[in-house]
């Protein structure tokens, strides 16, 4: 309240017209009757936004460059909120302390328009990150792919032939699979941006996934579980450990690398997972935990975050690299091939083999419409969760058996 009555006191002079700037300040903000008044930020020196009588907001970044006073129009606000244009502002300031000149070299939008990088930002922050568990997959694929190729251009400017031009560029490359998925994302990060104005079209309309796929229906057999148990063993925390939990519960890989000591009832033996179905949106997906897999989460060691899997730079996000990691055990192991998703249909096929009802196995999975699990054909039947905990619980010891089995040991 303090930073906009000092805003509105000061008003009728621009030079004075200083605030923390905040969405409910510039939604709130009154508008000149005639011409246009600027507000600057008290937080980072040179950001503020230009109110005009005819209502637009327009943000904007002041700094000098060779001696001359320079300005840079990011983007309008809603479209960009207060902390999308300040991020957006300190890195514009930070090209400018290295000697360059932003303005001159258009690395951001002008006028009426809005940056590739500014409309990613934006999914991110205000879609992905609130309704997908996956938004960290979704934003390295961003700056791997799509920042590079269009980073700095205006959003409006994509058209279809960029799009076909990136994702068969990706394609060419011997990745017909992250080319199918990259136009997927495409098209929901342009979906999203018509639904909320911050584009007017989506260019992906008609625009043909480039790489032919078929199901993947590779299940691991004993001896390949033994050779990549034997090579997790040997990677440890947090890769080993990863996949022996990710095979002993058949959970998705993500939902595996977000996993927090506070999510498990120790006692009861249940991860409760939050938001992580697909069936039923954003309720929660509880699963039983074997006595296998409880003695490996319970000796790995602890960070000092919430998360059981951190990364190793930051204790508040989880562990990333998962390709090198897989190839790393299949160096190690000698199976060849082998995908992370493998682990999740070769536990599926182990319960069905073992007579688990496949309406069990599929809650378990929390995923696969009826008739179906992880491409495997199957009936339906009833269930409950001590049901669950007896098909997880015997795959457990069978995976221990296999593994000792392999090993030369006695059960």
């Amino acid at each position: 309240m303090i930073g906009r009555s000092r805003a509105r006191r000061h008003v009728a002079d621009p030079s004075l017209a200083t605030a923390t700037l905040t969405d409910r300040l510039i939604a709130d903000a009154a508008l000149p009757p005639t011409g246009r008044i600027e507000l600057w930020d008290t937080e980072l020196s040179g950001f503020g936004i230009r109110l005009s009588a005819s209502g637009r907001k327009t943000w904007q970044v002041m700094y000098r460059a060779s001696g001359r006073k320079r300005r840079l129009t990011l983007g309008t606000f809603p479209s960009l909120t207060v902390s999308l244009a300040r991020d957006a502002a300190g890195a514009v300031l930070a090209e400018v302390a290295k000697g360059n000149d932003p303005a001159a070299e258009r690395v951001s939008v002008r006028g009426s328009g809005l940056t590739f990088d500014a409309f990613a930002k934006a999914y991110i922050e205000r879609y992905a990150k609130r309704r997908k568990r996956s938004w960290r997959e979704d934003q390295a694929a961003i700056a791997r792919d799509l920042l590079p190729a269009w980073g700095r251009r205006q959003v409006d400017t994509i058209g279809r032939r960029d799009v076909i031009a990136l994702v068969e560029g990706i394609s060419a490359r011997g990745h017909g699979y992250a080319a199918n998925r990259r136009l997927s994302l495409i098209r929901t990060m342009f979906a999203w941006g018509v639904e909320v104005a911050m584009v007017p079209a989506t260019p992906v309309i008609g625009v043909e996934p480039p790489g032919h796929e078929q199901r993947r229906q590779r299940t691991l057999d004993a001896a390949e579980i033994a050779a990549l148990w034997q090579a997790w063993e040997t990677m440890a925390w947090p890769f080993g450990v990863l996949f022996k939990l990710m095979l002993l519960t058949a959970q998705r890989r993500n939902q595996m690398a977000n996993l927090r000591l506070a999510d498990i009832a120790l006692a009861d033996q249940v991860w409760t997972i939050p938001g992580a179905s697909k069936n039923g949106g954003k309720r929660a997906h509880a699963i039983p935990l074997s006595t296998f897999a409880l003695e490996i989460i319970t000796s790995v060691p602890r960070s000092p975050g919430s998360f059981v899997f951190p990364s190793r730079r930051r204790s508040d996000r989880v562990v990333s690299g998962f390709s090198k990691a897989a190839q790393r055990a299949a160096d190690l192991s000698g199976v060849t091939g082998w995908r992370t998703e493998d682990l999740r249909r070769t536990a599926a096929a182990g319960m069905l083999r073992q007579g688990t009802p496949p309406q069990v196995v599929r809650e378990i999975l929390d995923h696969a419409p009826p008739g179906q699990i992880a491409g495997i054909d199957i009936g339906d039947t009833s269930i409950g969760f001590e049901a669950m905990r007896n098909a997880l619980e015997g795959w457990g010891e069978d995976v221990r058996q296999t593994v000792r089995l392999c090993d030369g040991q006695s059960s």
